[in-house]
């Protein structure tokens, strides 16, 4: 157990960044939390400088995740950071989270866990054996609107699910800006660095994840078609999946980046043998509760926290309740820590989890066939 601010670490979310900043900002805005090194670039002297525009100390900036454990592990306990988060593109995840395990530190990870499925697998064997928490930030987790959707469920609310629909479009890819060196673009759309998924990655595991979540249940089989529908692209930015799960639920799941005209909407919609719960991130304090007869509207209270800097920060078609995910997700995790027991928030299995998705899906939508998961 370990008492006290907890001293976090960050690899990624050198300059110009913005989700390392986020992770950082709500971190800290639990007050349970303060950022005390990073390997912020590859690039020593930008990771200097992101360091100093923090306030960090100079030999605290290091310009690799291997320099920055052994420079922490060279100070004494009471010093060195207790935990790091993962900020960086795909393909990096693994190996700074596999040192920082065996080093002694606590993870948490953005998603998708890792560049493939193996890596994903062996990463999890070194999770379960340690004894340190492992947290990621499927974002949407932490949102108050779907907690109050899983409460509702538990509850009866709805009788027994029978079918989920999630679909997450954005149209930022519309275009081939990739080839015009925007940076989220151009790593995302390479495979060497987001891995074989492209938007069914970024952001097909998100609706994934929400919907096993919200089911309480595993996906048995799916059949997927994963397109790419601007042409010159070299990755996916188009998928549209059937679902069946263990429990005889049904899914579907569709997600698109080259939406012409949508920012950030992510919907859901749980059916039920006595109604249906359906959620909006572009409306997230409001819950519609439908019945054959009524509709019912469940407004969500949210917790008042100081996001001002962060919210700046804030692509197109998010809204504050986004940190607010972020806040929750980080405050459970630090709590884990504190105590030493497992988290209820997203984790390891989770990950794994995701990134079988990824592979199943591509190898249904190559073969035109429904796959076991």
């Amino acid at each position: 157990m370990i008492k006290g601010m907890l001293k976090m670490g960050m690899v990624g979310g050198g300059p110009g960044a913005m989700i390392g900043d986020i992770h950082r900002l709500t971190a800290q805005a639990t007050g349970k939390a303060k950022l005390v090194c990073g390997a912020f670039s590859s690039d020593h002297q930008k990771s200097q400088q992101k360091g100093k525009e923090l306030g960090l100390d100079a030999s605290r900036a290091y310009g690799s995740v291997e320099e920055m454990i052994e420079g922490e592990l060279s100070l004494p306990e009471k010093e060195r950071m207790d935990f790091l988060a993962i900020t960086t593109p795909n393909h990096l995840h693994v190996a700074a989270a596999k040192l920082a395990l065996q080093s002694g530190f606590h993870v948490m990870c953005d998603k998708p866990l890792s560049i493939n499925y193996q890596e994903a697998i062996d990463l999890k064997q070194i999770v379960d054996s340690s004894n340190y928490q492992f947290g990621m930030t499927y974002t949407y987790r932490g949102y108050a609107g779907v907690l109050k959707i899983k409460e509702l469920i538990e509850s009866g609310k709805i009788g027994d699910i029978r079918k989920i629909k999630v679909d997450y479009t954005q149209g930022w890819l519309n275009e081939l800006i990739e080839n015009d060196g925007q940076k989220q673009a151009k790593w995302r759309t390479d495979p060497k660095f987001s891995g074989l998924g492209g938007t069914i990655a970024d952001i097909g595991t998100h609706a994934f994840n929400m919907a096993e979540y919200l089911v309480g249940a595993k996906v048995a089989e799916l059949v997927a078609d994963v397109s790419i529908l601007v042409e010159g692209r070299r990755i996916d930015d188009d998928a549209n999946v059937l679902l069946r799960y263990e429990n005889g639920v049904k899914a579907t799941l569709s997600v698109g980046q080259a939406c012409a005209g949508e920012q950030n909407s992510f919907n859901v919609k749980v059916y039920g043998s006595k109604g249906g719960l359906h959620w909006t991130n572009e409306s997230p304090k409001v819950i519609a509760f439908k019945s054959q007869d009524s509709l019912e509207e469940i407004k969500i209270d949210e917790f008042d926290v100081d996001l001002t800097e962060a919210a700046r920060l804030l692509p197109d078609g998010h809204d504050i309740s986004f940190l607010k995910g972020f806040v929750t997700l980080y405050d459970r995790f630090l709590d884990s820590i504190q105590s030493n027991s497992k988290a209820n928030m997203p984790d390891i299995e989770d990950g794994v989890r995701g990134m079988l998705f990824i592979e199943k899906a591509i190898e249904s939508s190559k073969n035109n066939t429904y796959v076991k998961l």
